[in-house]
Parts: C-alpha cells; structure tokens; sequence
C-alpha cells in the first residue's frame, strides 16, 4: 500500500471496541474509573477515527485534496457531527418529557431519533461526521435525559438497545468473516501471516507508549492513573465492530485500488480476531497480575468471615424453627389427649 492507504489503516485500525472488556471489569470488581476510562476514549477515539478515515478514503480513492480543504472538511466533521447530535438531544428530550409511561413509545423514540441523526449527518448536504453526532446525542441522554424516560420504561428502553447492539455486532462479524474468506486464498501467506503477528505487536507498542508519553497530560484533568492504568487500558484496546464495519466500506469502494482493499480487509479482520480471542480472553489475569481488583486478600478474609457468621447463624436460626415446630406438634397432640 501506498501512504495515503497506510494512513487509511491506521485510521481504521485505531478505532477500539471495549464493550466486553469493560463488562469484564465490571464483573471483576475493579474501580469504576478504570471502565469509565476506556470506555470514553472508546467514544470519542471511534469519532475521531471516523473523520479521519473519511477525509483518508477520498484521498485514496483518488480524489485532489489540498491542505486547507483537508481542514476545513476536518472541522466540519469534527463540530458539525456534535452540535447535529445536541440539536436531536435537546428535541428528543422534550419529545419524552410530553410522553409518560408509554414503553414502546418510548423505546422507538430513541431509536428513531438515533437513526435519522445518523441519516441526516451523513447526507451529502449536510455531511457531518454522523458518529460524533451519535456520541453527543448518547452522553446528553445519560446526563439530562434519562430522567425524562420513566422508570417503567426504563427496562424496555434498555432491552431494545441491547438487542439492537447484538444483531450489528453479529451481522458485521458475519458479513466480514465470509468476505476475508472468500478472500484468503488470494492475499493470505506466509508473508502476510508474519506481518499480522509483527502488526500486531506493533500496535501494542506503539499504544502504551502514547499513553505514557500523555500521562502527565492526562493527570492534570480528571482521575489521576499510573503505567498499571496505561498498560490496562493498551491491552484492553479490543478492535471489533466498527473496525470490520469501516474495512466493508473501503471493499466495496470500486475507487481504491483492489490490492489495497483486500490488504486493509485481510489486515483488520485478523487483528480483530487476535485482539479478541488473546486479549478478550487474558484481560481478567492481566487485572489481577497488576494489581487492579478490588478483592485484596484482606478483603477475601473478610468476605469469608461473613459468609461464616451467616451460615452459623441461619444453621442456629433453623434449629430454633425446628424446636418451636416440634413443641408447637407436642402441645397440639397433648391438647388433643
């Protein structure tokens, strides 16, 4: 590939998807910022990731593009796609204010205004980045308009949009794995196999030390995090849906030349499966070799203490049962006689 399709890749490849990792967390105990921060610089890295890679795609595809037309298109995307999502925010949010304990109502609302915010920043006439609009809409929504769905349609709300992220997820993976491999016999060797490993490698590296070259940064704004923070937050970087979903796109663009389209879908597509399968898998021992979890061996004693005291008292508990229920029977058969 060429630079312009090297800058493609690696708009695209530094998108990250840490859903699983941070439900993982979650089931581990550890702080609750560690999950808050992978799972916001997941929001605004896959924005920014977008606008890159759509200013990146034209270039390959052959289109002139000079420098301040490179910016004015970057700004666009970068603050149009945001002040679109707040505009369809601040509109949902009355429109769920007015509705009251109305779940399907409710439920397709933010469906509805997610889809035709999306449809909306990614027209030709407006062209905005439709991802960073979809962020901003999302964040809104959790800080002030969550409390215009009711708590009756809560749980419904939540359903549908756990059934929706399913389906995608599943069908983008689908459609990727039969496209690469229907491919793979055309682009994968031993080449190319060699090159995944040492990319994959590479990308690690070249993570953490980012992270580390931007901690002091980092720690003047927000929570304060150390390397353990930076070495998490590089392991648990998984590339998923978006990366395969923006690979589709460059394979089905005619305009970019055909060895580039098959390299950036075999390369994304293989380091979506490794991040997946070896760091998905390892991320609850790497959690625990740093020291992150909340379940120190002070706190396990103690825990096992407790469930002691319980056991003990609800075996004493259900011998006192048992004794009222044999001298309740004794009374009644004497009362009886």
């Amino acid at each position: 590939m060429g630079w312009n399709g090297c800058v493609l890749f690696g708009a695209i490849i530094s998108a990250t998807d840490p859903v699983a990792v941070v439900a993982l967390l979650k089931e581990l105990g550890t702080s609750k910022r560690i999950g808050t921060l992978i799972e916001g610089e997941s929001l605004l890295n896959d924005g920014t990731a977008m606008v890159i890679f759509m200013i990146a795609l034209e270039m390959v595809a052959g289109e002139n593009i000079t420098y301040p037309e490179m910016g004015r298109k970057f700004v666009q995307l970068s603050f149009g796609g945001p002040l679109l999502g707040l505009l369809s925010a601040v509109i949902l949010v009355l429109w769920l204010s007015r509705v009251h304990n109305k779940p399907v109502l409710e439920a397709n609302l933010t469906v509805t205004f997610a889809y035709i915010t999306f449809y909306i920043a990614e027209r030709p006439e407006v062209h905005v980045s439709g991802i960073l609009a979809l962020v901003v809409l999302g964040l809104f929504m959790a800080r002030a308009g969550k409390t215009r769905i009711s708590a009756e349609s809560e749980h419904v709300v939540h359903s549908v949009w756990q059934s929706i992220g399913f389906s995608a997820e599943t069908i983008i993976f689908c459609l990727s794995g039969l496209m690469i491999g229907a491919r793979a016999s055309e682009v994968l060797d031993w080449a190319s196999l060699g090159k995944i490993i040492v990319l994959y490698v590479l990308l690690h590296i070249i993570r953490f030390t980012l992270l580390m070259m931007f901690l002091p940064l980092m720690n003047c704004f927000g929570y304060p995090i150390d390397w353990k923070h930076c070495a998490l937050m590089t392991w648990g970087a998984l590339r998923g849906a978006l990366a395969l979903f923006l690979a589709l796109i460059v394979e089905r663009n005619q305009k970019v030349e055909k060895k580039t389209r098959e390299l950036i879908l075999l390369y994304c597509s293989a380091i979506a499966m490794l991040t997946l399968v070896v760091n998905g898998t390892t991320t609850g021992a790497v959690v625990e070799r740093l020291g992150l979890s909340k379940e120190t061996p002070t706190s396990k004693k103690f825990m096992y203490m407790f469930v002691q005291q319980v056991k003990a008292h609800s075996r004493k508990r259900q011998a006192q049962l048992i004794n009222n229920q044999i001298n309740s029977s004794i009374g009644l058969i004497i009362d009886q006689d």
